[in-house]
């Protein structure tokens, strides 16, 4: 995994969330449940064992999901270190693209912790190809007989309502409660790391419109990041779209989807109605995965097999544009730095703004 570009180490642990007056509207004899992950700035990192990528169970999934073979490999965190004292930090939700798992944006989780951001990622149950649960449980996921707008809203739906299940669960970690299903001993200090005062929400491909979306319906969020994705589904717009939403939002694109165009009747509905500070930037040479951790996993050499997926863009230059200014909107309006590259217009030969 490349390394994060922050000062501080990295911490992780994993969360069982349960909404048990929800049904889940993949399995409605069942509550709806959810796995994510949690970053933080970490301290005493020497006494904790360093994180997997993913596990043995997973790899297989996510090799077949993308057509390529993954080594098994450490991250750059360390699995239940203690949360750095001494500070509250910025928190940062991440939703990934349709059907995929939330591991595959760790890189970019990892690299936001270092710079002091606790960082949120969520599975969406029943979605990606298999979700871990204590104890070794594998979720798969469910059969999707055809990708219409009833199952598209059950989707967003479901997505909308599990972004207010981990923001809750956040609320009642930062009063001291546990919100594991299994009570499991959470690292130390990680309650007094969250400042839920100052909130940011990531997500790619379908997670950038959840993440504008739940700007939109829930005031706790301060600002949010679209990862090359549309404003709604295809016509089918949100309503951060059609009322716009007061408070700021990045949409970074690939050059793909850019050409493919899919996305601009959402994005100009939402640059009609919203009212907030915006922008709109293009990393030529990009491709769709090319703003998660794809480029860095899949060599060089075998490049040709997955150009649906990733771009001619050098993968060190991609991951570096992506956390750059990803990390620079959130320091912009989490925590008032006055001087980002958003500031300035973009000098990247490789980027372009839009609008």
């Amino acid at each position: 995994m490349p390394q994060p570009g922050g000062q501080f180490s990295i911490g992780t642990t994993v969360l069982h969330l349960v909404d048990v007056a929800r049904p889940d509207p993949f399995r409605p004899e069942r509550s709806r449940e959810l796995m994510v992950s949690v970053f933080y700035p970490a301290a005493e990192i020497d006494k904790y064992p360093r994180s997997h990528y993913a596990s043995t169970e997973l790899i297989p999934a996510l090799e077949k999901r993308f057509d390529v073979e993954l080594p098994g490999l450490l991250t750059n965190s360390y699995s239940g270190a203690p949360a750095l004292a001494g500070s509250a930090y910025p928190v940062v939700l991440f939703t990934p693209g349709a059907g995929v798992s939330r591991v595959i944006s760790t890189g970019l989780a990892e690299d936001l912790a270092s710079r002091g951001y606790v960082v949120v990622t969520i599975d969406h149950t029943y979605e990606p190809p298999v979700v871990e649960f204590p104890g070794g449980r594998l979720v798969r996921a469910a059969p999707i007989p055809a990708f219409d707008k009833e199952t598209r809203h059950k989707f967003t739906d479901a997505r909308m309502l599990d972004t207010q299940l981990v923001l809750n669960s956040l609320t009642a970690l930062s009063r001291g409660e546990n919100p594991d299903a299994e009570h499991r001993d959470l690292p130390a200090g990680l309650d007094r790391a969250l400042d839920l005062d100052r909130i940011g929400m990531i997500g790619h491909s379908l997670g950038g419109f959840i993440a504008v979306e739940s700007m939109h319906e829930d005031r706790r969020i301060d600002a949010a990041i679209d990862l090359d994705g549309q404003i709604g589904i295809d016509e089918d717009f949100g309503r951060a779209a059609t009322e716009g939403v007061d408070r700021p939002v990045l949409v970074l694109r690939s050059q793909q989807i850019a050409e493919v165009g899919d996305a601009e009747p959402s994005l100009d509905a939402f640059w009609q109605h919203g009212t907030g500070w915006k922008r709109e930037l293009t990393i030529q040479g990009s491709a769709h995965y090319d703003f998660t951790d794809m480029p860095a996993l899949v060599p060089d050499a075998t490049r040709p097999a997955t150009k649906q997926y990733i771009g001619p863009i050098p993968a060190a230059r991609a991951t570096t544009l992506v956390r750059t200014y990803v990390a620079a909107m959130l320091d912009k309006f989490l925590r008032a730095n006055p001087d980002t590259p958003l500031d300035h217009p973009p000098t990247a030969p490789e980027l372009t703004q839009d609008r």
